[in-house]
């Protein structure tokens, strides 16, 4: 995906800032969304009761690896799909349908990762919506990036609720599990199919949504010449 995205960048000539004209700051609120949207999904397993301590051992000293490796990921898919898809997209049709249409995409590429159900895609694409929005937002990637990341390495490695039960081969500071419900993420696609992330998610997106109209896109910018 990454070499995707950059070979994408290459033929079309991208010269934007495609991190942001700000991507310091950017980072840190991108940040703020993602760890912010992932511990109130938590929060509301904690109060459907679903959210137990697990058995599982940490691996603290592969926790870095597996810092660096989500970095890597996440980094690669924004880079592919809102640093460079979306924008030409966006070339298009309007800027708010290329947001959904690339989160359509986004959701869909990872039933190749044995993603199942409709409110575990219906997750996924309000995640891709939500760094679509974030990368409109600041006319650039390192804040999606950063939302992104903290989302997948909190999940992961401070919960530890991916995989559920148990945590995965890098560690995780906590061992939680969700148990009851599918709803609530008793399943083995935990939190990212439960009712749980779906409201977390839309109570960040519909505000982002909501303030679209206020925002002025800043999107890369293509040089005439080849």
């Amino acid at each position: 995906m990454l070499a995707i995205g950059i070979a994408g960048w290459w033929l079309d000539r991208v010269t934007g800032p495609v991190f942001g004209e700000r991507p310091g700051r950017a980072t840190v609120l991108g940040l703020a969304l993602g760890a912010g949207g992932l511990a109130l999904a938590v929060g509301y397993t904690w109060l459907a009761g679903s959210l137990v301590g697990g058995a599982g051992s940490t691996v603290l000293s592969t926790l870095l690896l597996g810092i660096v490796t989500v970095m890597l990921q996440v980094g690669a898919e924004e880079m592919l799909f809102r640093g460079w898809l979306q924008p030409q997209i966006a070339s298009v049709v309007r800027e708010p349908v290329a947001v959904l249409l690339v989160a359509v995409i986004f959701a869909a590429l990872h039933l190749f990762g044995g993603a199942t159900g409709v409110l575990t895609l219906t997750n996924l694409m309000l995640g891709g919506i939500l760094f679509g929005l974030i990368a409109v937002r600041d006319g650039g990637i390192a804040g999606a990036i950063a939302a992104h990341w903290g989302w997948n390495a909190g999940e992961q490695m401070l919960f530890g609720l991916d995989p559920n039960p148990g945590v995965g081969v890098f560690g995780a500071l906590f061992d939680l599990d969700l148990i009851g419900a599918a709803r609530w993420g008793g399943s083995e696609q935990g939190l990212n199919a439960s009712v749980a992330m779906t409201v977390a998610l839309a109570a960040i997106v519909i505000p982002l949504a909501l303030r679209y109209h206020s925002v002025t896109p800043q999107p890369l910018r293509r040089n005439s010449t080849f």
